[in-house]
């Protein structure tokens, strides 16, 4: 499988997944979805009508969306026309899904194989930073690092101790991966590196290896990581703001290039990797910005504080029209970025 087609796939079911929730809730409140669209148009074709809601496939694969009276309550079996729990949960059912998705994919990587740090000879790579010495040789996350210039390594230490004394010289690493062991690589640990980054550009630790769980013991572990991967995104962001680490927003160019990186090391870790694109997927989508899902339920929140007074249709359409506008164009600031970052 390509890293372009598992691209897709992971971006598509993402999407569609999220549209489903909106979807499925929405049409079981009474609301008429008149399209659920698979991928965005153009339209290439009509699929099938189910329940008054025309299904159909559109040119661009990059997942899907919902169409539905939003903002007009004269439309019969419009959204804005129902309850504010109704409203709120038809909102919230998106995000919901994507957070439902992580749950399920986490519980699949651990009766696959989790990878899991363990006491031994050798040591882990935990991440490969953007550009380093180590992507360029091939080393991806999942490795264990087992000899440097034909010096066994029995702890992690003895890595950087390595490394270091060769700063600016082509060292040789034998690597195993996914249980074999891989070919040598030869790479040139920087001398300067850019801050936060090692010689190498990866953060080692213990070795790591495969171990797999019965369902039974798979589920509560997938959702609890669930819950990790929520509280660890928060942390960081909270790091951000107090500015102990660096804040960075990636877009399709830098999710396409994990994808590409991360789609050498196995399926079960590209299907890992998708559990914390959806968590993060439904974290943006509630945000309260104009045009998202989060954007929305603080328009029903703001008519609950008004004690049921209604923002006018007309102003609540313009206000996610124009933020749709602004995402837009923020959209194409973070794929400049990513281009420079990644390209140049």
């Amino acid at each position: 499988m390509t890293a372009f087609i598992s691209f897709i796939l992971i971006l598509g079911v993402l999407v569609a997944l999220h549209e489903f929730g909106h979807f499925i809730v929405a049409t079981s409140n009474g609301v008429q979805v008149d399209e659920f669209g698979f991928g965005y148009p153009p339209r290439l074709c009509k699929l099938f009508t189910w329940r008054g809601t025309l299904f159909t496939l559109n040119a661009l694969p990059f997942g899907g969306f919902v169409r539905m009276a939003e903002d007009n309550p004269e439309v019969p079996g419009s959204l804005a026309n129902k309850r504010r729990l109704v409203r709120a949960a038809v909102y919230a059912a998106g995000p919901l899904m994507n957070v439902l998705l992580a749950g399920i994919l986490f519980s699949i990587t651990y009766m696959a194989g989790s990878l899991e740090p363990y006491e031994g000879p050798g040591a882990g790579v935990y991440s490969v930073s953007v550009r380093s010495p180590a992507e360029s040789a091939g080393i991806v996350a999942g490795d264990n690092i087992t000899s440097i210039n034909g010096q066994q390594i029995t702890d992690p230490n003895q890595v950087s101790e390595i490394v270091n004394a060769n700063l600016g010289q082509p060292i040789t690493l034998t690597l195993a991966r996914n249980g074999e062991e891989l070919a040598p690589i030869s790479l040139v640990p920087r001398e300067s590196p850019p801050e936060g980054e090692g010689a190498m550009g990866v953060a080692i630790d213990l070795p790591l290896h495969n171990v797999t769980y019965s369902v039974w013991e798979a589920i509560p572990l997938g959702f609890r990581a669930t819950y990790l991967t929520v509280r660890n995104l928060f942390t960081t962001i909270a790091a951000a703001f107090r500015k102990e680490v660096s804040f960075e927003v990636t877009g399709p160019i830098g999710m396409y290039r994990m994808t590409e990186q991360i789609s050498k090391t196995g399926v079960i870790r590209l299907v890992e990797f998708a559990g914390y694109l959806s968590v993060n997927f439904a974290f943006v989508n509630l945000l309260p910005l104009p045009a998202l899902d989060g954007g929305r339920l603080l328009f029903v929140f703001l008519e609950w504080v008004r004690r049921g007074r209604k923002i006018p249709p007309e102003k609540e359409g313009l206000v996610h029209t124009l933020g749709f506008v602004a995402l837009i164009a923020l959209m194409a600031v973070i794929t400049v970025s990513d281009y420079i970052r990644y390209f140049r």
